[in-house]
């Protein structure tokens, strides 16, 4: 009944993206809709906010910045993290935060309106006294102490936008960003810039109409999520997706933008993991999960040329609390255009297709 429902899902988004999903048109255009960049605390439309800003290739000790909320659970089961609610799903937010010298990271969850506030423009984003994200598009700023590290970070937003979901039910976007600004251990202070990404998305959820958490046999099977973010290089930055329903793949895809110009998808993007670290990670729900230790994305454009040809090595610990997976950095080498070259980048990985 489960896989059923699974495959039902799948068809059902499949449809969806098909028929009403503009995400691919819609990236071709000037970031236009700032005014939907609010935390629908009492939306009866959107029952879960997302805000997210990553950085994939910071220096020594770093390496990569995560910060990955939600604002209201998914009713997924990839991303429920129900044994960790202070309040109803509605009512409680969850970040992700750390670099690799902020190991094992930050992991909160707030009840809204407690200890998690927000205006209801989205100018002040508060996880208690944690983090803080502050202004609006198409200047922010992230402050926010996480373990030993302190971060302090000015956020510039191009309008070079890539929408990953663009329809009706659900807006889900990421921006070209510079940031500049200092990250400290301890006394220890280094400044930084660059380009990262700014992620917002608003989506339903079940928990619009339950206040208690679903079992997990009536959670919306997404169960198995990957998401790379790589600078080629001071201009091009290539976002890299995985999906999986049910356990079996549902999407896959390669987001591709240039300073000055437009973000383009590619047709042909074959992901695998290539090689798992030796024993499954330890979660908080007692559910260990298996990891990779290296990963290969290859795009292909539109001739059936490989584009791009990205291999990573997972070399950093994974910092557990995107839902209920893992935050990290990885060391990769690729071939780019026929080009050799090699740098660092940013992952995302939940896997929960064996439950």
């Amino acid at each position: 009944m489960h896989q059923l429902a699974a495959d039902g899902i799948r068809v059902g988004l499949d449809t969806l993206l098909r028929v009403l999903d503009d995400g691919e048109p819609a990236s071709r255009k000037p970031f236009a809709e700032p005014d939907i960049l609010r935390p629908n605390l009492d939306s009866r439309r959107f029952g879960w906010t997302h805000y997210g800003v990553m950085i994939p290739d910071l220096t020594e000790p770093h390496r990569f910045l995560s910060v990955m909320s939600l604002i209201g659970a998914t009713g997924s089961v990839a991303f429920d993290t129900d044994h960790a609610l202070p309040a109803a799903p509605r009512r409680t937010a969850s970040v992700v935060a750390g670099t690799a010298a902020s190991h094992p990271g930050h992991f909160g969850t707030y009840e809204i309106g407690r200890d998690f506030l927000a205006n209801p423009d989205g100018s002040s984003i508060r996880f208690g006294e944690d983090l803080q994200l502050l202004g609006g598009y198409p200047g922010y700023r992230l402050t926010g102490t996480l373990g030993p590290v302190t971060v302090d970070l000015n956020l510039n937003c191009s309008d070079l936008v890539t929408w990953f979901f663009h329809n009706p039910v659900n807006k889900h976007l990421s921006l070209l960003t510079d940031y500049s600004g200092t990250l400290a251990v301890g006394s220890d202070a280094m400044n930084v810039e660059g380009m990262c990404s700014f992620e917002y998305g608003a989506c339903p959820s079940p928990y619009l109409l339950s206040r208690t958490a679903l079992p997990q046999m009536f959670k919306a099977p997404l169960d198995h999520f990957v998401y790379h973010i790589v600078n080629l290089d001071a201009d091009n930055q290539i976002l890299l997706t995985h999906l999986a329903i049910g356990g079996k793949p549902f999407r896959t895809t390669a987001y591709h933008r240039t300073r000055g110009a437009e973000s383009t998808s590619f047709p042909d993007v074959r992901f695998a993991v290539l090689a798992h670290r030796p024993e499954p990670e330890p979660t908080p729900y007692g559910r260990p999960m298996p990891l990779p230790a290296a990963t290969r994305f290859e795009v292909r454009d539109d001739r059936g040329q490989v584009w791009l040809d990205l291999r990573t090595d997972m070399d950093t610990p994974f910092t557990y609390g995107l839902g209920s997976g893992f935050v990290s950095g990885f060391a990769h080498t690729a071939t780019w255009r026929g080009e050799q070259i090699s740098g660092r980048g940013y992952v995302e990985y939940i896997d929960r297709r064996n439950g």
